[in-house]
């Protein structure tokens, strides 16, 4: 299994990589790609939420609690939320992961679980791109295939080391296999994953216009008009003569009715 130092190096590596790439070959500005880095440095990090010893919780759940009330402040901002309901909003959210996360994931996750997992790395960068704030759907996307990236590249690395060569052939420890995977052995977990992913993926699709949501009423493509045009009610329109005056008409003097209509 890899250490926590192999993972944060790696991912690091692989943030710069990514921050260049986004410049040179997907026209992004520095600031987003500082930004894209970043988070696919964290990321890198983030299946260890679920691990027993102290210290990788306590610097994971420190640097994610700075980075998502940064995210969802964005968010606070654009809804209208005042300054002050804002700044105590980001407390709040910093407090809860910083303290309440951590706890929670003690007593209801174990080491190599589902965080370790393909549909947790999907999780992870459907809620990226959820609550990053642009009107760019491609920035959101940026960000959020930097965190798979770097979610990803903790889980190969798991993976590689895993595998050991003693100079004839390739033998694979009990771990292997367990950080890549689909399905855990605990169906309430993979219960409890499968369905938000399911869930996220949906409101993902919603708001990329993949799918259309349930309140978007499409407008008919054709208007079935029942009555006679002559019982129709009198309407009014703004039509401009030649001084550029406006003038109202009403409806049978702007449009004579015929019965070849």
């Amino acid at each position: 299994m890899a250490g926590y130092r192999e993972h944060i190096t790696v991912s690091g590596m692989l943030g710069v990589s990514y921050g260049a790439a986004a410049v040179m070959l997907g026209g992004f500005g520095v600031v987003q790609a500082i930004v894209a880095s970043c988070l696919t440095w964290l990321a890198g990090m983030l299946p260890d939420l679920d691990s027993q010893s102290g210290r990788p919780v306590r610097e994971l759940t420190t640097l994610t609690a700075a980075f998502i009330p940064i995210l969802l402040m964005q968010h606070a901002s654009s809804m209208g939320m005042s300054t002050d309901r804002t700044f105590l909003f980001a407390l709040l959210t910093w407090a809860f992961v910083r303290f309440v996360v951590p706890s929670v994931l003690a007593r209801c996750t174990v080491h190599r679980g589902m965080f370790h997992s393909i549909p947790a790395l999907i999780i992870a960068g459907e809620l990226t791109f959820l609550s990053y704030h642009s009107s760019d759907l491609r920035v959101r996307a940026l960000m959020a295939c930097g965190v798979a990236a770097g979610f990803l590249s903790h889980l190969v690395l798991d993976e590689f080391y895993s595998m050991q060569w003693d100079g004839s052939q390739i033998r694979f420890s009990r771990s292997a296999g367990s950080a890549v995977k689909i399905f855990g052995n605990n169906p309430t977990s993979n219960g409890i994953t499968l369905g938000l992913l399911l869930f996220l993926t949906y409101i993902t699709l919603t708001v990329t216009g993949t799918i259309r949501s349930p309140e978007e009423v499409p407008a008919p493509e054709m208007l079935d008009v029942r009555a006679e045009a002559s019982d129709a009610p009198l309407y009014e329109y703004v039509e401009k003569n030649d001084q550029n005056t406006p003038r109202s008409v009403e409806w049978p003097d702007a449009i004579p009715y015929s019965d070849s209509l």
